[in-house]
């Protein structure tokens, strides 16, 4: 259900909707929870907006008084309306701010999380929330990280001086999500370097602990003050990972790393292009906004879903019913002109995926930072960086995953569609060509062994955000480990082993298919141009290029182990003995 205002998708459980603050039709918001005025320098200022009007000002008279010298008596006002909540400013001295816009005598509109400034005092307009209605976002400045799971706690003993202190970047945001299994869940990201961490909610309070001016002692301390447990190794698991994804300096362990010049950062760049070329451009979030506000929001209305299921469904019955009438790679007489219209169609059809992800996204409210191409193990892949989902709940992400496939999945049924009811020729041999690779392109993208739309939608229905790492590497190892000491596996293990089994033999797999792709090209463009030793050579070249994710791993793990042995041999006799490190028992 999108809201008949802002068309962003709204709760069918909570009365408005949480990105423009309308009520939602039908809804009646009197028998909900009321909103709130929050205090951001005084968490003791806490505000039901229960009534039709509540004043606030100086004056004991308001129904909040804000007893600051800036706060004029009768300051200002905010009101429930049919159309939501709204502030409006009585002609105060130092006026209202919302959202750093200035109000002098002026109203405006309160959607959830809106900032304001009574003359100096900050708050900020906030709905209900528990664990099944809505999410929170404090916003201070592509992939998922999940904190360890944590299991039996070992004796404190520190890792590093327990005088440091650790210090929060700048440029992070905080949100908590929705969740249907009662603990409250957080996510934490970094605006810098684009990584997300889920967080509970011990892992939350460590993080608004660490200001830099309390130490990791005093955050041993008032963790077991508040939950009763001296936890120093979860308390150095969660500094390590919010080091680790660049939102914490000032780490026992870990200095500061300087940027590297010259070759050195000319290497790096190389080595991260050989890993992951991408070219991508920044800034689509103002161009899929008016997008969507101009036609692709009625994509999601119950009726563009209705009309997409039944292109879908009415597709495959006609494709079906075409393919007595037509053959493959037989264009009915187009000529060189078949070809050519298949590979616009196709290309026509990612740029159609791909939007349908970023109008998805800002069907609920969300950004679309950057899209672009990217080169990954030799394949070239077009993406749009839906990362801001994480935001979301995850049902959601699953509603982003899934709407590419199922637009490429539509056009290739409107495209069937036309080949069974043209009568037989060029244009109708085009269409179903475009249709069977169209379907093959969903069927692709629905395929939960790679890291494509499938994938996503399958760690987003079962909680489980690190599927392939985690299964592959219960695969490789773990698996084996419990065998070896006559542990029977359980469901969940098997379910991981077998999952872990299909991902290596796919990904490997899918590499020897690239690897024979490329090859082919290589060996037909250089055909008749060079001799047979060369053209050996340079298939080798672009081969080993191709596979550089797949080899550089164990090439750079070699290389780790043998400046380890050289170090150890290094060091001399009586050099080992451990020095007494600060608080170890």
């Amino acid at each position: 259900m999108l809201c008949h205002v802002c068309r962003v998708h709204v709760r069918r459980d909570f009365p408005y909707c949480l990105h423009c603050g309308t009520p939602r039709r039908g809804a009646a918001p009197a028998s909900y929870a009321a909103p709130q005025l929050r205090g951001l320098d005084d968490p003791a200022l806490l505000v039901p907006l229960t009534g039709p009007v509540t004043t606030l000002g100086r004056g004991d008279d308001n129904d909040v008084v804000l007893s600051d010298g800036s706060v004029s008596r009768r300051h200002a006002r905010v009101v429930r309306t049919a159309e939501g909540f709204r502030i409006e400013d009585l002609d105060s001295f130092n006026g209202t701010a919302v959202a750093g816009v200035d109000l002098h005598g002026g109203a405006a509109r309160l959607a959830d999380g809106t900032e304001l400034s009574v003359g100096d005092v900050r708050l900020v307009f906030e709905q209900p929330r528990d664990a099944r209605i809505g999410s929170r976002t404090m916003v201070v400045g592509t992939q998922l990280t999940q904190l360890p799971a944590t299991g039996q706690e070992e004796a404190p003993e520190a890792g590093g001086p327990l005088t440091a202190r650790p210090r929060r970047r700048s440029g992070w945001a905080l949100k908590q999500i929705p969740t249907e299994r009662g603990a409250p869940r957080w996510v934490l990201s970094s605006t810098r370097t684009g990584r997300y961490l889920e967080l509970d909610e011990r892992q939350v309070f460590l993080w608004h602990a660490v200001d830099g001016e309390n130490t990791v002692r005093d955050l041993l301390f008032a963790y077991a003050e508040r939950y009763g447990e001296l936890a120093l190794p979860r308390i150095e698991s969660a500094l390590a990972a919010f080091a680790d994804a660049g939102l914490l300096r000032g780490l026992p362990g870990r200095p500061e790393q300087e940027r590297p010049t010259g070759w050195r950062r000319a290497a790096r760049a190389v080595y991260r292009a050989l890993l992951k070329l991408e070219v991508s451009v920044p800034g689509l979030d103002g161009l899929v906004t008016r997008l969507y506000q101009g036609f692709g929001w009625r994509l999601f209305t119950r009726t563009g879903v209705l009309l997409a299921w039944l292109s879908v469904t009415g597709g495959l019955v006609a494709f079906f019913a075409a393919q007595g009438r037509h053959h493959l790679l037989d264009f009915g007489g187009a000529g060189v002109w078949g070809p050519i219209l298949l590979a616009t169609g196709y290309v026509t059809a990612l740029l159609v995926h791909e939007l349908t992800h970023a109008l998805a996204v800002k069907s609920y409210g969300r950004k679309v930072r950057r899209g672009g191409f990217l080169l990954m193990m030799g394949m070239p892949f077009a993406f749009v960086d839906t990362s801001d989902m994480w935001f979301g709940t995850r049902w959601s992400r699953v509603v982003v995953a899934l709407s590419g496939p199922l637009s490429t999945a539509a056009l290739a049924g409107w495209c069937a569609t036309g080949a069974a009811l043209l009568p037989a020729g060029p244009a109708s041999a085009v269409l179903y060509h475009l249709a069977f690779g169209l379907y093959l392109n969903t069927l692709y993208n629905f395929n939960p062994l790679m890291p494509l739309d499938g994938y996503q939608a399958l760690t987003d229905a079962l909680r489980v955000p690190r599927l392939r790492e985690e299964a592959s590497a219960y695969f490789r190892t773990g698996l084996w480990r419990d065998l070896r000491a006559g542990n029977r596996p359980g469901p969940r293990q098997a379910g991981m082993a077998a999952y872990g089994l299909a991902v290596v033999v796919g990904t490997y797999g899918f590499l020897a298919l690239a690897l024979l792709a490329w090859r082919s090209r290589i060996g037909d463009l250089l055909e008749g141009r060079l001799a047979e030793p060369w053209t050996t050579v340079i298939e080798a070249a672009v081969v080993a290029l191709v596979a550089f994710p797949v080899w550089a791993a164990p090439v750079r793990w070699v290389l780790r182990s043998v400046r380890r042995r050289r170090g150890a041999k290094d060091v001399p006799q009586g050099a080992g003995v451990a020095a007494p490190v600060e608080g170890t028992a």
